[in-house]
């Protein structure tokens, strides 16, 4: 059986109009967390963005010219469908499932982090929770065995698969659930593989599940 339906559920302008928290995991990939230096977690790390950050991929995507070091970072991201319930499946509160990009200010990020601060600055500005369409899951099963990709002006530069993780989709619903509580419209990006790397004016974005593109778009400059 493939992992998701072969057709749209919720086109991404859609469902950015009805999205209502976004939570996010960092440092779910070992291969991630040895690249920047950083310690593997031995609980899931959540933080969050705020609703303007949201950003199709579609055509142009504009970022902060501020902002001189932004990077990608590939994730597969969960729609709830529902509000948490103790006990229930985590894969009855999963919707749907999108790609995204969780856009990070890494000189901003670093800085924060030396000086022991919260990341939102580096993690929140507008643009930088990026989506693409999203898509009934059909096998989770197979969710977690296809390989997701970002191309960059052509070139695979990220690639994973979420057997990979740290903190497997179940621990990160569960966690997600019972500490913070979650409901239909909230979406999850669940964390990044190694391969991050900086944004220019000018790249051209492909996010690709199982090798077939989700989403396409332009980085460009506000």
């Amino acid at each position: 059986m493939a992992a998701v339906e072969n057709k749209v559920w919720l086109p991404v302008k859609d469902a950015i109009e009805q999205i209502r928290n976004i939570f996010c995991v960092g440092r779910n990939y070992r291969d991630h967390a040895t690249e920047l230096g950083n310690a593997v977690p031995t609980e899931p790390m959540l933080f969050g963005k705020w609703t303007h950050a949201l950003a199709a991929c579609e055509g142009n995507l504009a970022l902060p010219g501020h902002r001189t070091n932004i990077h990608h970072e590939l994730e597969i991201v969960f729609w709830f469908g529902r509000s948490y319930e103790p006990g229930m499946s985590w894969t009855d509160a999963v919707a749907g499932v999108a790609l995204g990009l969780d856009l990070t200010d890494r000189d901003a990020q670093n800085r924060l982090k030396a000086q022991g601060q919260p990341w939102e600055y580096a993690k929140a500005f507008p643009g930088s929770a990026v989506l693409t369409d999203f898509y009934r899951v059909e096998d989770f099963a197979a969710l977690s065995e296809t390989e997701f990709s970002l191309a960059k002006n052509g070139k695979i530069v990220q690639s994973g698969k979420s057997t990979d993780m740290v903190f497997p989709f179940e621990t990160l619903v569960e966690f997600v659930g019972k500490r913070f509580g979650f409901g239909e419209g909230d979406i999850l990006y669940t964390g990044t593989p190694a391969g991050v790397g900086p944004l220019r004016t000018g790249d051209e974005l492909e996010l690709q599940f199982g090798g077939v593109a989700w989403g396409h778009c332009t980085v460009t400059t506000a």
